[in-house]
């Protein structure tokens, strides 16, 4: 597949899922721009990897399951950080 087939499949996904995946990043860390940045450094994630992916993985699995554990990687900064 070309850069450019690769980078106009990147963009359809990005556009479909963006908000899907802000609103659901939301939930664990209940501030919009720190769920945006999380979601961004997801995405950038996936299309860094893509190449390294095997071919059966389903990018927005993938990219949710990177949302999920950044997620939960940043609420257990924000305790330590708290209780420190």
């Amino acid at each position: 597949m070309s850069t450019l087939s690769q980078l106009k499949e990147f963009n359809k996904l990005f556009n479909e899922y963006n908000e899907r995946f802000i609103r659901f990043a939301c939930g664990y860390v209940k501030e919009r721009f720190i769920a945006e940045d999380i979601v961004s450094e997801a995405f950038m994630a996936y299309w860094e990897n893509r190449c390294n992916l095997k071919p059966d993985t389903n990018p927005p699995a993938y990219i949710l399951t990177v949302i999920k554990n950044r997620c939960l990687n940043h609420l257990q900064c924000e305790q330590t950080r708290l209780h420190v």
